[in-house]
């Protein structure tokens, strides 16, 4: 009887055992599982990612050609028209507008969120936010920058810089992170002027890394939302005299 009793008991625990394995096997499959189709769908996300990012590259430079096409056929018409000082104007009102891409010596001002989070500093300490690019943006015009481009994206008075979640938007176009000032002007000047800056201060403070170099020649593009400028002189009238 004890050894019935006894085996008996065996016979529960192995059963317990048994019933535990299984449902830690089962525990474990279904992990495996989960885990697989997350990074099945992390590749599928970084694949449509690609391929919008793919699309909109593709859409910008259509946009490109069609501007050079549009100047081209401006240029041969001036140009039938024997109207020099026309052409001329007109290449002057580009430059003055944003509408040319230009170079000259200048900075670059490279900007990238902190590393790593300090104990006892709120996050939002530790990464750039739009109105820091702003009070940057500000010390370089009141420096005398002559054009300044930021991610490659001109900055003209209608141009706006917005914090969108990590990223920014410049002239309708998101960038995140590192942001790459670039300003053509006196380098001397533009980098004392920045150096200078209490802001920026602050931000090298709190480990937001900040690179500033001098140029012999930066490039910087045209106003990229020649497409939209409509919109943006929408509240604008023409005061007839």
């Amino acid at each position: 009887m004890r050894q019935s009793g006894r085996g008996y008991i065996f016979l529960v625990i192995f059963l317990i055992l048994g019933i535990a394995l299984a449902v830690q096997f089962k525990s474990t499959l279904y992990a495996k599982k989960q885990s697989a189709s997350s990074a099945l769908d992390a590749d599928k996300l970084m694949k449509q990612l690609t391929a919008l990012q793919k699309e909109t590259d593709d859409l910008r430079d259509a946009i490109d050609e069609n501007l050079v096409l549009r100047e081209d056929l401006i240029k041969a018409y001036m140009e039938q028209e024997d109207n020099y000082q026309l052409a001329g104007d007109w290449d002057r009102v580009k430059l003055f507008a944003g509408l040319s891409d230009v170079k000259g010596p200048g900075i670059s001002i490279k900007l990238d969120d902190a590393p790593a989070r300090q104990p006892d500093t709120p996050i939002s300490w530790l990464i750039i936010h739009d109105q820091d690019i702003k009070i940057i943006l500000n010390e370089l015009k009141k420096a005398g920058a002559q054009a300044i481009a930021i991610n490659g994206e001109r900055v003209e008075p209608m141009s706006e810089q917005v914090c969108a979640g990590p990223t920014i938007l410049i002239n309708g176009n998101r960038y995140s992170v590192p942001y790459v000032i670039d300003a053509v002007g006196d380098p001397d000047v533009l980098y004392v002027s920045v150096s200078k800056c209490e802001r920026l201060g602050e931000m090298i403070e709190f480990k937001i890394r900040v690179d500033i170099t001098k140029s012999k020649e930066i490039a910087i593009p045209k106003f990229s939302g020649t497409d939209n400028l409509d919109s943006l002189i929408s509240g604008l009238e023409v005061v007839n005299k």
